[in-house]
Formats: C-alpha cells, structure tokens, sequence
C-alpha cells in the first residue's frame, strides 16, 4: 500500500479516535482544514515538520502514522459530514 495512503488513513483514524474534527484539528496543528483533508486522503503528502506537528497535537509518537498494521480499512472509518 502506498505510504501516503497509510499516513492518511491512521491519520483519519486518530483524529476520529480522539473526537476532533478536520477543523479543530488542522487549527490546532496550524495547518489549513484542505490539507488536512488532502493528507487523509492521500492526495498529498505532508513533510516530518508537519508530521511532528500533528503528532505533537494528537499527542502520538509520529511513528503512529506509518503503522501497517493498525490502518483500518476506509470503510470502516466515517466519512463526510456529520447529520445535525
């Protein structure tokens, strides 16, 4: 599987797991809610600064985000908005 692919979705994971939205997240981390989303999806791929950044945020050891083993697979994780 593709490392980006990886990242994204424990990134996903992690940040659902701690009840934050991509928002909140991504102004925690500093970082714009788009490329948080880009991340997620695997469409782009963050440099270790803004790795260590959301790592420091979620508060995680950044090798986290590269563990085979614990991606879920996409289905399971929600996605889009959330019903008001």
């Amino acid at each position: 599987m593709d490392v980006r692919r990886i990242v994204g979705r424990n990134l996903r994971r992690l940040r659902l797991e701690r009840g934050l939205s991509q928002e909140a997240l991504a102004h925690d981390a500093e970082i714009a809610p788009s490329f948080l989303s880009q991340i997620e999806n695997g469409k782009r791929s963050p440099t270790i600064t803004k790795l260590q950044d959301l790592a420091t945020t979620l508060r995680i050891p950044i090798v986290e985000f590269f563990a085979e083993s614990k991606a879920t697979p996409a289905k399971a994780l929600p996605r889009g908005r959330r019903k008001r």
